[in-house]
Order: structure tokens, then C-alpha cells, then sequence
């Protein structure tokens, strides 16, 4: 870099700041803050809900939740192995030696804790025809 090019940077920078200095103490002068009076409390608004809306919504809302825990119940447990998404060698393994002594898919599914995807994987890999 030539060194008079480096200067003339070097000078520009420096009448850079001392422009921001100047602007920022014209700026910087304290305004008067005159104290204003609290504003009045509100009166409290009537409630947006109705009770008797309200009990409608979590009779709802305790149906909804029957139901789902209803629908938990249904659903087939599923084990959960020492990583997610991981499947051990002996699950594996047991799921292996179910397909070829014949059994479905969902017992597969079912008693080695694995997907019903895997479990089909594995069905159709070692199923006898």
C-alpha cells in the first residue's frame, strides 16, 4: 500500500471521529423531564368469560382429555432402548428368529418393542415363503 494513501486514511478516520465526538455531545444535552402524575387506576373490567362459558369449556376440555387418555391406553407400549432410534443386537436378533418360526408382523412389533416398519423390514427379510 503506498504510504501517502495510508495517511490520508489515517486522517480521514481521525476527522471522522472528531465529527461523531462533536455530534454526539450536541446531542448528548439533558432535556428537562417534568414529573407526571400517575394515571388512575382502572377500574377492574368484567370478566371477558362468563362462568357458565367457562364450565362449558373444561367439561370440554376434561372429555377431550378422557379421550386422549383413552387413546393411550390402546396404544401398544414401546420400549425404550439405551439411545432414541436405536435397536439392540439381541432385539434384533429374537425379532429375527420370530419372523422365521413364522410369526406376524404386529407380534413382532409387539414383543421386541420395535416399529411396525422394522418389524415388516424383518418379516419379509426372514420369513420363510
Amino acid at each position: 500500500m503506498n504510504p501517502i494513501l495510508g495517511y490520508v486514511l489515517i486522517a480521514l478516520a481521525v476527522l471522522n471521529l472528531v465529527g461523531l465526538l462533536f455530534l454526539f455531545r450536541r446531542l448528548a444535552k439533558p432535556a428537562k423531564i417534568e414529573p407526571v402524575a400517575p394515571p388512575a387506576p382502572a377500574p377492574d373490567p368484567e370478566p371477558a368469560i362468563q362462568p357458565d362459558q367457562l364450565a362449558g369449556m373444561l367439561r370440554r376440555l376434561e372429555n377431550r382429555l378422557g379421550d386422549i387418555e383413552d387413546q393411550v391406553r390402546r396404544t401398544p407400549s414401546v420400549n425404550v432402548t439405551a439411545e432414541s432410534g436405536t435397536t439392540s443386537d439381541r432385539t434384533l436378533a429374537l425379532a429375527q428368529r420370530l419372523a422365521r418360526q413364522g410369526a406376524s408382523v404386529q407380534d413382532i412389533a409387539d414383543t421386541c418393542g420395535i416399529s411396525y416398519t422394522e418389524a415388516e423390514l424383518l418379516h419379509r427379510l426372514h420369513a420363510g415363503r
